[in-house]
């Protein structure tokens, strides 16, 4: 069941994470300027101030963004799912909302598009805004019996074969029980958020944003009886890179945003995250219309029907 929507009310600190580019630019001065014209408090990442202090307004200040505090009321990407991601694993251990204005392709999870960065400011203004929560997912790796990270992850995490491309073989279990040893070029764990993503292209099935559910779909699985798996989102996951050994190293990716080596023997464990990611959602009625326009199920047929 989807969550219901919360306020966010009258936002009067704001910190801008624009992507790299012209348009992420152009885009972050406009809103800046809005926003400090309306007497509300604008930061961006000291880096991208330190680039563009030229063209910002005077009023924008530099933040390091390791220091993030919970006292910003809005944390805005300004460019495609990737940047909101990044901005995500920015703020959501802080537990700031975050808001997309997509300035990429799909974009499917930001609110606003790239024409409407005035009116994402006018509502974020006007205390218009509501975010929901979104599973996260906290990802630990066990080398040698010992902790060796921990991440968070919001869309998806991914095991694959490293620079050789050889079959993996992967030891699963759910909540302790033994699921499967998976043969197969790798294998994804998604959230419910993150299921249009990497999970879809390999296969893998659409969950509703707001369910409670993990999602595990193996890439290109030796077995044709091995599937994508819908568990529940309270279940931890547990995977062991068993070999071969000829495979060398394997990659492990957070959502596209880290990644790290594995070697044989090496244990990854999936649970969801105690505190969900707060994000301002699609400006849409519901997630079949974000994937009837983003996917184009309601193109017109000319076939007669």
């Amino acid at each position: 069941m989807t969550e219901p929507r919360r306020e966010i009310g009258e936002v009067r600190k704001v910190v801008l994470y624009p992507s790299e580019g012209q348009r992420a630019k152009e885009a972050a001065v406009t809103a800046a300027g809005w926003l400090l014209n309306r007497g509300i408090t604008v930061a961006a990442p000291e880096p991208f101030v330190a680039l563009h202090r030229e063209v910002l307004p005077a009023g924008c200040q530099a933040l390091d963004l390791e220091s993030l505090t919970a006292d910003f009321d809005l944390m805005i990407a300004l460019g495609g799912d990737g940047t909101l991601l990044r901005a995500a694993r920015a703020i959501a251990e802080v537990g700031i909302p975050v808001m997309g204005i997509n300035l990429g392709t799909l974009g499917f999870l930001s609110a606003f598009g790239a024409s409407e960065v005035i009116d994402a400011m006018h509502a974020a203004a006007d205390g218009r805004l509501t975010w929901q929560p979104r599973l996260r997912m906290t990802v630990e790796i066990l080398r040698s019996g010992g902790l060796w990270s921990r991440q968070s992850a919001c869309n998806d995490t991914y095991l694959k074969h490293g620079a050789s491309p050889r079959m993996l073989q992967l030891s699963t279990t759910v909540a302790g029980h033994k699921m499967a040893d998976f043969r197969a070029d790798g294998l994804i764990v998604s959230t419910p958020m993150g299921s249009t993503a990497y999970n879809l292209a390999a296969g893998g099935p659409i969950v509703d944003a707001g369910t409670d559910a993990l999602i595990i779909t193996p890439i290109c699985p030796h077995s044709l009886t091995h599937r994508p798996v819908v568990i529940s989102g309270r279940s931890e996951i547990g995977i062991t890179f068993t070999g071969p050994a000829a495979a060398g190293v394997a990659t492990l990716s957070v959502d596209g945003q880290w990644s790290v080596g594995l070697e044989v023997g090496d244990e990854v464990t999936i649970r969801a995250a105690t505190e969900p990611l707060k994000l301002v959602p699609p400006n849409v009625s519901s997630v079949f219309a974000v994937l009837r326009h983003k996917l184009g199920w309601s193109t017109a047929t000319t076939q007669g029907w």
